[in-house]
């Protein structure tokens, strides 16, 4: 596996991002409940890895539209320190929706009775073997914040505005094998979401905006060449 040099190229939302409004946003994102999100074949995912979920939470601030990130604590032995969405795995007899919700709520105190559950996106894979669906929720208002010290670190709560601006936006090219995915991070102020999260957050906001997306099909080639390059290593 290598990786490239950061670059501020292929930025995915052109000029949507430059006419954002909240109020389309927003009415794309419910169009989720009827978008036939990607899955993957049951043979092609590894029996050994977890059933996870994660929640992406969005609401309105006035014309803007706000999103929940977490900054996951250093103690922890999956991605300490990353940027991610509440989340994680799924326990015995969970759906994918109940396992989001109650993630979200043991990590930062949301109720899931306060959450609109609007869809779910394309699903995705980590290389902490983990078979990830994410789920698109809507809250009323800006949420208040219990956090779970011992799995995070800090709350963030960036604006879409902020997060789509072409400034705010690189990638690196990682080549896996023959294959070559595209890592994005995206910043904010001081902070910054990069890798899955990136790529989850960019899904949501490619199909709310009514933009092309075709995330699944790309995440199930990164995992045929992932799990290929891993054989080839342990040969």
């Amino acid at each position: 596996m290598s990786t490239g040099e950061a670059d501020r190229s292929g930025h995915p939302f052109g000029e949507a991002a430059e006419t954002f409004d909240a109020v389309r946003f927003e009415a794309g994102l419910r169009r989720l409940a009827s978008y036939p999100a990607f899955r993957f074949p049951r043979a092609e995912v590894p029996s050994d890895f977890a059933r996870s979920a994660v929640l992406l939470p969005f609401w309105r601030e006035g014309d803007d539209v706000a999103v929940l990130l977490t900054k996951r604590s250093a103690s922890l032995r999956g991605h300490p320190g990353m940027m991610a969405f509440p989340g994680g795995r799924l326990e015995d007899g969970e759906t994918w929706v109940e396992g989001a919700l109650r993630e979200t709520e043991e990590e930062v105190g949301i109720a899931p009775d306060s959450v609109e559950v609007l869809g779910r996106l394309d699903e995705a894979w980590s290389g902490s073997r983990h078979r990830l669906v994410p789920i698109v929720g809507w809250l009323p208002e800006r949420p208040r914040i219990v956090a779970n010290p011992d799995e995070v670190a800090s709350v963030h709560m960036p604006r879409l505005t902020t997060l789509l601006r072409t400034e705010a936006w690189s990638r690196r090219a990682i080549s896996l094998g023959d294959y070559v995915h595209y890592d994005a991070t995206i910043c904010w102020e001081s902070d910054q979401v990069y890798g899955l999260s990136a790529d989850l957050f960019v899904e949501a906001a490619l199909r709310a905006l009514g933009l092309p997306a075709s995330n699944g099909e790309g995440r199930l080639r990164s995992l045929r060449a992932w799990l290929g390059t891993r054989a080839g290593l342990e040969r």
